[in-house]
């Protein structure tokens, strides 16, 4: 049985423990938006809040400021068509 969790949840939780999202951590959250397809412009927002306010380990930080990259560009990109 899968469990559904948006990316709201999911960086909430994984801030739970230490205030720190961990390089294993990212790669769940962007296993989520991979598995996803995409992110709504509400989540970007979230994510690139929390990647401004929010403490990560330096992978972690990488991983998911270049999945907030690729899905800002993406939705560019889908707003020219």
């Amino acid at each position: 049985m899968a469990i559904k969790m948006t990316l709201a949840e999911a960086l909430k939780e994984s801030l739970q423990d230490d205030n720190k999202i961990s390089k294993y951590e990212a790669k769940v959250i962007h296993e989520l938006v991979t598995a996803s397809g995409h992110i709504n412009a509400r989540e970007r927002d979230q994510l690139r809040h929390a990647l401004e306010h929010d403490h990560f380990d330096d992978e972690a930080y990488r991983l998911l400021s270049e999945l907030l990259l690729k899905e800002d560009l993406a939705s560019k990109h889908a707003q020219q068509k």
